[in-house]
């Protein structure tokens, strides 16, 4: 009698990454079960992360950061693109105590920064769907600012003091002239 060859198990192949912090992630050493215990979350979500199948959260992101050095960026570039740690210094922010204008500047800010973000072709996707998403929220909230900033500037200049005292001076000069100053005033609303 011959007997049967004993099959051999298949060493289980990894999945191509469609990300660089899927990639990262799949280099960990350690089981998913393992792996889920320091994030504190399921080894089925781990599982999916591994394998491509959904993305982390912003929470998750962050703790994939702390603990294992996957930038939270990562997960939106394509596999093999270099990604900086949020720990990397960046330009400060500029403070908001000037009110209305300062935020427009930091929108017009957020704009060019999403513009040149939407030239890198190594994001995936999704990515870019965000950055589109956002682009366009922040030139409905730019217009917003400039026409807001607009409409307080002429109020700050119609109930500024002097020109109140100003403006009753020149009627007060064109009286003798009524339709001088009716002219005026139709000017001045």
């Amino acid at each position: 009698m011959v007997e049967k060859a004993k099959k051999k198990p298949k060493p289980k192949k990894s999945p191509k990454a469609k990300n660089e912090g899927q990639r990262q992630l799949l280099e960990q050493s350690g089981t998913e079960i393992e792996l889920a215990k320091q994030l504190g979350c399921g080894a089925a979500i781990v599982g999916h992360w591994r394998r491509g199948r959904r993305l982390p959260g912003d929470a998750h992101r962050h703790k994939l950061e702390l603990l294992f050095g996957i930038p939270r960026r990562a997960w939106d570039v394509a596999p093999g693109t270099k990604v900086e740690s949020a720990s990397t210094p960046k330009k400060k922010k500029k403070s908001l105590s000037r009110g209305d204008a300062a935020t427009l500047e930091i929108t017009k800010e957020q704009i060019d920064n999403i513009l040149t973000s939407l030239e890198d072709t190594s994001l995936t996707d999704s990515a870019v769907a965000k950055l589109r998403d956002t682009l366009s929220k922040l030139l409905a909230l730019r217009a917003r600012l400039e026409r807001d900033q607009e409409l307080l500037e002429d109020r700050i200049v119609r109930e500024h003091p002097e020109w109140v005292r100003l403006k009753s001076r020149i009627l007060a000069a064109l009286e003798p002239y009524p339709e001088a100053a009716a002219a005026v005033v139709e000017a001045m609303r």
